[in-house]
């Protein structure tokens, strides 16, 4: 620390000492100002750098994590269960080595409760030395029983996180635990941790933290130093697991994981960050504008009010209540701290998760596709709504841990549709797996699993989307030949502000089974289901189920158009089930739950079938459906095998899917490409248009392009997109100006 004057002394000390006849009292004046104006900097140095040195920040790193975990816990019950011959749980199976919910654990929890009520003045067993005896003891027991589980995320994660926050709560008891037991047990942490260097993302920073607890007993700088470094590492984009440069999130190889790990990746970096906020080891001011950004555009982005989607949440889907997210609060809060230049934003999330504002409060309208991840998100402050493709690129969503066990077709053009965001809410143990919602599935009896639990690779080499960040439109061409699916499809979505326009071509299956595409599989609401045939307006009954050639489908604020007038299945059914089936870790326990479904049935070995339908959100009335469909603000101008195209009239937007070159024509517009994209054409009025384009196949190729718009001028314009040596990037959205 270096020697503050005021600024006054510089002033006026040279002037004073010019009188000789004070040179004494001047000099003692000025003695005792200088050590007063030290004393003062001092302080105010104290107060703004509180962490001196290393090993004062061992003592603050431990204060902020109590703080982080403190609780006032009951502990009766587990007390009753305890042994005090040897310091083990008379109901906890120490022999088990199941992969989830490990019964040992138990153990664990039930010490690391004892350690807070010990330790917490509020608690009636604060200082009670017989509670004492019994952490020591339990402690010594887990020790020497060392109990072990297959899945190595309790051995390496669960277990060391546990000990270290329960360790450092100890040290601030009336008693201290032996010194030779916290030694042991750091050396079990250690030894049976592992080293967060070897692995990626979540798991990287969830060892990390461990290493930050034991650091900070042992006080050791060398150790502390590899745990932050490798906490925060993981904020970099990679191509590998981890942030993607599309601001998406993966684990477990090329997977989405935008929840899940993501939550969890998000759970620990915050909480560390805030550990250590004012220190030497303060997250960068880059890693952190990574991590807000993921957290503002894309996570909190998939949260419609307190739920999230459900095809971003991996194998956690199986879960249940795994899609309400007010636990997540906690990292917003976090972030209000943090990254202060957005609490706004965060506030507003808040707001919305707590349920204090609507699921709509504070959204601004955005269209993301995210290219490295085969994922679109649609989000307007009315609705949100998603896409979950997979290609030879990515990965199928996992069941591994014998968790998600009917999740086969999820990643095969699923879609969420949301107004409210609890539409799907535990919806998974008594849905139809061969009707996700977008999805077009032959109906088998027994889903398959893919030949892999943990990481299967999608075959579609066509699967992407253009955007311009608020408009786009996704498309996804695929075949299945595996474990008798044997059925492929051409689907697309284009999406605009008050609707969402849905096609499928080129539907053909040697599958036994029929072959369905659902539009929408949600929990019943209370309020009925009208539609309409001929322009005649009905209600379905309740418990029923029906083909119809309907016009309209209006259920639950969410309205669905048909301008085909082909037979669509529609029902209220009651549907039962139960976790275990699809999560052999959770209940089996029945359930039931009233299901609204609405698809279409394209019956047996279909051939070249196809499908057209319009969602159209936040539409409370049938008198809302019918000005909607007077508006005809959409047409679809082709839905074929080469060509799907859709113009929204309102915003002068074309939408084309070319699978491979050719040519579209029509009175209003001449389009040429010689390789298959995905194209966004805007009309700018007067001579200008705005062209947007993104190459699904991710070939890294040229693609060259004409237009010719007759209204405007008889030229026809072209332009050359080359996305050669693009990369990571192959598959991003590129604009083009053309001007007629």
């Amino acid at each position: 620390m270096g020697t503050y004057i005021p600024i006054f002394l510089m002033i006026f000390v040279p002037v004073i000492f010019n009188n000789k006849n004070m040179k004494i009292t001047i000099r003692f004046i000025f003695v005792t100002l200088l050590i007063t104006s030290n004393l003062f900097s001092a302080k105010a140095y104290l107060s703004e750098n509180v962490y001196t040195n290393s090993h004062d920040e061992f003592e603050v790193l431990m204060k902020k994590i109590r703080q982080d975990f403190a609780q006032n816990p009951h502990i009766e019950e587990a007390l009753e269960k305890y042994n005090n011959k040897d310091g083990s749980f008379t109901d906890v199976d120490y022999s088990s080595i199941q992969r989830t919910n490990w019964p040992p654990m138990t153990h664990l929890e039930r010490l690391y409760d004892f350690v807070f009520a010990y330790t917490n003045p509020k608690n009636k067993y604060y200082k009670d030395r017989l509670l004492f005896a019994k952490i020591q003891k339990g402690l010594e027991y887990w020790h020497e029983r060392n109990p072990w589980c297959h899945n190595w995320w309790y051995n390496q994660i669960a277990e060391p996180q546990c000990l270290g926050i329960l360790l450092i709560q100890m040290r601030t008891g009336e008693q201290h635990l032996p010194t030779v037991l916290e030694n042991k047990l750091l050396k079990r942490i250690k030894e049976d941790g592992g080293h967060p260097s070897k692995w990626t993302g979540a798991n990287r920073t969830d060892i990390a933290l461990h290493w930050i607890y034991r650091s900070c007993l042992s006080k050791n700088d060398t150790d502390l130093k590899i745990a932050i470094e490798n906490a925060y590492s993981p904020i970099a984009y990679t191509t590998k697991e981890g942030f993607q440069h599309d601001n998406s999130y993966f684990q477990h190889g090329v997977q989405l994981y935008i929840g899940g790990y993501g939550d969890e990746i998000l759970k620990g970096i915050t909480q560390i960050a805030m550990y250590t906020k004012s220190t030497q080891y303060a997250i960068p001011e880059t890693k952190l504008a990574i991590l807000s950004k993921f957290m503002r555009e894309t996570y909190y982005s998939t949260i419609r009010g307190q739920y999230m989607l459900f095809d971003v949440l991996g194998r956690g889907v199986s879960r249940p209540g795994v899609t309400k997210k007010t636990n997540t609060i906690l990292f917003a809060k976090r972030m209000i701290e943090l990254d202060p230049t957005h609490g706004e934003e965060f506030k507003a999330i808040i707001k919305r998760l707590k349920g204090e504002e609507a699921a709509n409060y504070a959204l601004q309208s955005k269209h993301t596709h995210y290219f490295r991840g085969d994922y679109t998100l649609h989000v307007r402050p009315d609705y949100t709504f998603d896409v979950r493709m997979v290609s030879n690129r990515t990965m199928r969503c996992e069941y591994g841990n014998r968790e998600n066990l009917k999740t086969y077709f999820m990643s095969d053009g699923c879609t969420n549709i949301v107004v409210d965001g609890n539409e799907y809410a535990n919806i998974f143990p008594v849905w139809n797996w061969t009707r996700i919602p977008g999805v077009t599935a032959p109906q088998m009896n027994k889903i398959p699993m893919a030949k892999s639990s943990w990481q299967t690779r999608g075959t579609s080499t066509f699967a992407g989307g253009v955007s311009d960040s608020i408009y786009g439109a996704s498309a996804y061409s695929y075949t299945d030949n595996y474990a008798n699916i044997n059925t492929k499809a051409k689907k697309a979505w284009f999406f605009f502000d008050d609707e969402v326009v849905c096609l499928g071509t080129g539907i053909y299956s040697t599958s036994p089974e029929e072959i369905f595409t659902t539009v929408n599989q949600s929990l019943l609401s209370q309020k009925e289901i009208i539609f309409s045939v001929g322009k005649k307006t009905s209600h379905l009954e309740q418990s029923s189920s029906k083909h119809i050639e309907a016009d309209w489908i209006l259920h639950n604020k969410i309205g669905y158009l048909f301008p085909e007038r082909k037979k669509i299945f529609v029902s209220n059914q009651t549907q039962t089930g139960n976790w275990y089936d699809i999560n052999n870790t959770a209940s089996k326990q029945s359930q039931e739950a009233d299901i609204f479904t609405v698809g279409f049935n394209h019956g047996k070995n279909p051939s070249n079938a196809n499908y057209a339908y319009i969602v159209v959100p936040n539409k409370q009335t049938a008198a809302e459906m019918k000005k909607y469909e007077k508006s005809k603000n959409i047409e679809i101008l082709s839905n074929t095998e080469d060509l799907q195209i859709v113009k929204n009239k309102k915003l002068g937007i074309w939408q084309m899917i070319f699978y491979k070159a050719g040519k579209f024509k029509s009175k209003d517009i001449s389009v040429e490409v010689s390789e298959g994209c995905a194209l966004m054409i805007k009309d700018k009025g007067e001579n200008k248009v705005d062209v947007h384009i993104a190459d699904p196949k991710q070939a890294q190729s040229t693609i060259e392009i004409e237009i010719c718009m007759p209204r405007k001028s008889s030229k026809t314009n072209k332009a050359t997109c080359n996305f050669r040596n693009s990369g990571i990037y192959s598959g991003a959205s590129k604009k083009l100006n053309f001007q007629f």
